[in-house]
Parts: C-alpha cells; sequence; structure tokens
C-alpha cells in the first residue's frame, strides 16, 4: 500500500575573491570587490525566493473557510447518534510495555501517510473531525489521492503546511510523498524525524498490524495503533470535497455512517490515551461505548 519515494538534494556554491597592490589598482579593487558583493548578495537572494517559491509550489492550494468549518465544526449531538456497528471497523490495537509517545506532558498523535495514498485521503476526514474536538488547525491544504492509483482522485486534505495546537495533546502528520509520480516514484514531501520513523519502523507490521509498511499508520502515545483505513475510500468516489462536508451531519448518506462513526472510534482512542480530556468530548455516550470496547 505505501511506497515511499527518493528525495532530491539541492545544490549549493559559493563565489571566490581577487586581491591587488598599489593605490590607483585599490580603487579597482574597491570597485571590483563591491560588484562581487553585490553579485554575491544577489545570487543568495535570489536562491533564497528560488527555494522559497520550491516550497510554497510543494503545498496543495489552502482548504477554504467554509470547508473547514464544516469538518472541524461537528457538533457533539451528531457525533452521538452516529453508533459504530459490531464488527465493522477494526479495533485499535495495543501496545504492550510500549514507552510513552510524549511532549511537553501531551500524549503524542502520530499520523504517517501520502498524498498519493486513496486509504489516508479516506482516513484524513474522521481524523480531523476527531482531533478538532481535541484542538484547532490552522492551514489545512486541499488534495486529492493519486490518478493512477485505485480509488483514483479521492478528494480529501493533506497535512502538509498546516499546524495543529491543543492544550490535551500534541499531533504530528506526516505526509511522506506528493501525488503525483515523476520518474515512476512519488517524490518526498515530508521526511520523518528519526523518532517517527522509529515507531513507524517498530510498530507498521505484525502482530501491531495485519500489513508491514501500510498507511495510513496512527499511533496514539505508543500505546495504541490504528493501521489503514476505517472505511473503503470506495464510499467517496465521485463525491466533491464538498459533498463530503455537507453529508457529515446528515443521517443516511455513505458519508455521515462511514465517516462519524470512525471519528467516534479516533476520539476513543485519543480519549483512552489522554485520560478522558476533555470530559464534554470523551463523555459523549457514543464514544464511551467504543471506549469501553477498546481492550
Amino acid at each position: 500500500m505505501a511506497q515511499q519515494a527518493k528525495r532530491n538534494p539541492s545544490p549549493r556554491g559559493k563565489a571566490p575573491a581577487k586581491k591587488a597592490t598599489g593605490s590607483r589598482t585599490g580603487l579597482v579593487v574597491a570597485a571590483v570587490s563591491l560588484v562581487v558583493v553585490v553579485a554575491v548578495v544577489a545570487t543568495l537572494v535570489l536562491v533564497k525566493l528560488n527555494r522559497s517559491s520550491s516550497s510554497s509550489s510543494a503545498a496543495s492550494p489552502l482548504a477554504s473557510s467554509s470547508l473547514v468549518a464544516a469538518v472541524t465544526g461537528v457538533p457533539n449531538s451528531a457525533l452521538a447518534s452516529a453508533t459504530v456497528p459490531a464488527g465493522s471497523i477494526t479495533m485499535p490495537y495495543k501496545i504492550k510495555n510500549g514507552p510513552t509517545f510524549a511532549v511537553a506532558g501531551k500524549p503524542v498523535v502520530l499520523y504517517m501517510g501520502a498524498d498519493y495514498c486513496p486509504y489516508c485521503a479516506a482516513e484524513r476526514w474522521p481524523l480531523i473531525i476527531a482531533l478538532s474536538k481535541f484542538g484547532t488547525f490552522k492551514n489545512l491544504h486541499v488534495t486529492s489521492s493519486s490518478s493512477s492509483d485505485v480509488y483514483p482522485n479521492t478528494q480529501t486534505f493533506s497535512f502538509y503546511g498546516s499546524s495543529y495546537s491543543s492544550p490535551y495533546i500534541d499531533f504530528q502528520g506526516v505526509e511522506m510523498t506528493t501525488n503525483k509520480q515523476v520518474n515512476g516514484n512519488y517524490p518526498t514531501l515530508m521526511t520523518p524525524t528519526p523518532l517517527q520513523q522509529k515507531y513507524f519502523n517498530a510498530y507498521d507490521k505484525p502482530p501491531y498490524t495485519s500489513l508491514a509498511a501500510g498507511i495510513p499508520f496512527i499511533d496514539f502515545a505508543n500505546k495504541y495503533i490504528i493501521s489503514g483505513p476505517s472505511y473503503s475510500p470506495g464510499l467517496l468516489q465521485g463525491l466533491s470535497r464538498n459533498s463530503i462536508a455537507g453529508s457529515l451531519t446528515i443521517q443516511g448518506t455513505v458519508t455521515n455512517g462511514a465517516i462519524l462513526p470512525s471519528a467516534n472510534l479516533i476520539i476513543a482512542t485519543i480519549c483512552k490515551a489522554d485520560g478522558n480530556q476533555p470530559g464534554s468530548v470523551c463523555s459523549i455516550p457514543a464514544v464511551k461505548s467504543v471506549e469501553a470496547a477498546i481492550k
């Protein structure tokens, strides 16, 4: 399911300087030195602008405020009525005796995925809904899964270029590659830190998951693991982002019946990891029911 692409190194260089003697020559040297300095500065500015433009061009467009509001503002009442049918969703795998993954005392929710991945595209919807109950996103971007993979062009978000703040948890979203192939590979978008890679390598394999090195991969404070989507990306085929977001709270729609129960599963797992905070979220009846089912 998941394959990482190779990174492309970026070149650097520097310019030499001249030396001369004598008073008249000194003026020439000063003038030449000034030209060299100006040229070096101009080169550095151009390099910086080029890097900046290259970095920004890798980011997909920002999500509209109305789209973000629809997804991050799903009311608790809608989640309360979104029960998880028994046996329809794979429960998180509990890690026994693993070191707690935390930052500044807050449990870390680590997501590892890629923009090309249709399964990641599906999982980001409930993940964003769930995380928005514990904190706030900024600069969420929109994207779609690869046009040449299964479930092509599944409409979704990307965590690349976004930020998240919460008084309860720390979220680390890693989109490892882009969604467009170059020479048969998906170029690197984000490189995991050594610690993120360590946990990914340690737990994204049997017996913790059914498939080795599969994405999406979500580690909840090194206490629980969810690997793979909570529902089929096929349910989103042919749907626009606005139609998915607009039907989230409409009972009887495929998005309401798949995405909100999946969000409750993620919320319940976070509640298990962070000591059931905040109470207003972790006490939602449907969430409590799922939490009780998590071993």
